[in-house]
């Protein structure tokens, strides 16, 4: 009879593993498929690659709203999805912010940089940046500080 009830509960504690382990690896599959399905907020810009100033293409509204919540774009901007002078001067300062070849073009390696996730806090807060460089960038009464100048003349 003690070899039946050891049986019993060998079984019910092997079919108890086997459950959690189940459980555990399929927890597991549902979390990396979830991983994989999270985007970035700004995916939306993946379609504007490659668009410069002139363009008129639908998402050019969205990415404005984007540099202005950075402060590469004033409130006044136009909320259109034309690619104007005043957004073409705000990529430019973006890609200068970043290091990136200043083209004020939509590039793959700028959109990339756009894409990666950010906390949210304005690069650009009354003129002056808060990216970490040493010089400044003037005209106009700017403070605006960034990393290399557009040409020597600045």
């Amino acid at each position: 009879m003690a070899s039946s009830k050891t049986s019993t509960l060998s079984l019910f504690a092997i079919t108890t593993f086997l459950f959690i382990l189940l459980s555990l690896l399929s927890y597991a599959k549902a979390s990396e498929t979830h991983h994989k399905k999270t985007s970035s907020p700004f995916e939306f810009l993946d379609h504007l690659k490659g668009c410069h100033k002139g363009d008129k293409v639908q998402g050019i509204q969205d990415l404005k709203k984007y540099l202005e919540k950075f402060g590469y774009l004033n409130g006044n901007t136009n909320n259109d999805d034309y690619f104007d002078d005043e957004l073409e001067s705000a990529i430019k300062t973006y890609q200068i912010n970043y290091h990136l070849k200043v083209t004020g073009t939509l590039d793959a390696k700028t959109i990339s940089k756009m894409e990666m996730p950010r906390c949210g806090v304005p690069d650009i807060i009354n003129g002056t940046t808060s990216m970490r460089s040493g010089k400044k960038r003037g005209g106009h009464g700017s403070t605006h500080t960034v990393g290399h100048t557009l040409s020597s003349k600045e």
